[in-house]
């Protein structure tokens, strides 16, 4: 079984870029496909000499459609979408990729019931049955209306283990807690109302 890791970065400064270099060699080896997604941020020959997949975004699209643009890339059977501000603690990546399921693994620092913004599985059929991420939501809530859309077919697996070191890039952004959030959550809300999100 393949598995691509699809890692988003907003490099607006070094430490964010070393936070990303850091999560992907954490991840290196128990890849068969790293594909970084930059959205505007740093161009980083380090990460680009890292990954298999380097993509440069020249305009901010924000969150949502930069894991979007490197999951249309990815080939394996299963896709992992990483958050930049993770590393791998311990286990083995391929416990995560369950045919049929949607799988995120224990955060050792952060409890999750559910989905995992930061860190989750989906497969290849999964991705193309129930589509990526909504990007009507630029930087929020997309992974909590995916979590409601594969709700019936996650599993979690605690096996595997990561560390989150939280919102590194949205504070660094100055969105968190603004504007940018408001307005995502208040997309959220009335793509419920219309019945296009649970």
């Amino acid at each position: 079984m393949k598995l691509s890791i699809v890692i988003p970065t907003y490099t607006l400064n070094k430490d964010l870029e070393e936070l990303a270099i850091r999560c992907l060699i954490s991840y290196r080896n128990q890849a068969d496909e790293i594909i970084v997604t930059e959205d505007a941020g740093l161009f980083s020959p380090e990460l680009m000499k890292l990954a298999d997949t380097y993509i440069y975004n020249n305009t901010n699209g924000g969150f949502t459609k930069n894991v979007n643009n490197g999951w249309r890339y990815s080939t394996g059977d299963f896709t992992a979408i990483v958050n930049s501000d993770t590393e791998l603690k311990s286990g083995n990546l391929q416990d995560l990729c369950i045919p049929g399921k949607v799988t995120s693994p224990a955060i050792v620092n952060q409890y999750i019931d559910l989905l995992a913004g930061p860190f989750f599985v989906v497969p290849k059929e999964i991705k193309e049955s129930r589509g990526m991420l909504m990007e009507e939501m630029k930087t929020y809530s997309s992974d909590s209306e995916y979590e409601q859309r594969v709700k019936d077919i996650f599993q979690r697996v605690d096996s595997v283990q990561i560390y989150h070191e939280q919102a590194q890039t949205v504070k660094a952004a100055g969105v968190e807690g603004g504007a940018e959030q408001q307005r995502d959550r208040e997309i959220y809300q009335k793509l419920k109302e219309e019945g296009k999100a649970k």
